[in-house]
């Protein structure tokens, strides 16, 4: 994985800090975890290639991180670092502190969206693809369900086993599609909060 690569994987700007890509992914890493996707195996695996590429991006960005990014870091001073360990809104946090989390949480919460929504689109397609075949196959069932001959029962068979085979898996996607649905309308809410919360930080 290259610099750029890790860089839009955490979502974070080429100038950003140590302290910056730690908090994004730690908070990618909270909202993209497999546990997120419930008991659906699918979906959990492609959460857990998820949890690889986000922990080779933090990798990357971390171990070429030199000082130019530690003197970035120092301007948000000891209180963000604080601010880091307890968590946005812990008592004792600075107005800069807490607005510094509210934001790392906001870009995360946008960074994770934007990877259920590459995944919801591409669930989506495959299950208009897979009730697509479905219907030419239950088609092509009905089509040749009076032939006869050798032709006709071959025909009818294999047509009569993709029309299963595609509802099936319409109707799995279908599940998987309504559970990245509601994530993302979960992300979205996280990344909204989290904007309001370092405006009215950066307000103080």
């Amino acid at each position: 994985m290259t610099r750029d690569e890790a860089l839009s994987v955490l979502g974070v700007e080429p100038g950003a800090s140590r302290e910056e890509i730690a908090a994004a992914h730690r908070e990618l890493a909270q909202m993209l975890h497999p546990d997120k996707f419930g008991e659906n195996k699918r979906l959990r695996a492609r959460a857990e290639q998820q949890m690889k590429r986000i922990n080779e991006a933090r990798d990357v960005l971390l171990n070429g991180a030199g000082r130019g990014s530690a003197a970035r870091a120092g301007a948000h001073g000891r209180t963000a670092g604080a601010a880091s360990a307890r968590g946005a809104g812990a008592p004792g946090s600075s107005p800069e502190a807490i607005r510094f989390e509210a934001e790392a949480r906001a870009r995360a919460a946008e960074t994770a969206r934007l990877a259920v929504v590459a995944q919801l689109r591409t669930l989506v397609e495959r299950r208009r693809a897979m009730a697509g075949m479905a219907a030419v196959a239950a088609a092509a069932t009905l089509l040749f369900s009076r032939a006869r001959g050798t032709l006709g029962v071959l025909v009818v068979s294999v047509a009569s086993m993709l029309t299963v085979w595609g509802i099936v898996d319409a109707v799995m996607l279908s599940g998987q599609v309504s559970v990245l649905r509601r994530r993302n309308a979960e992300l979205v809410r996280l990344r909204d909060a989290a904007r309001r919360v370092a405006q009215e930080a950066a307000r103080l």
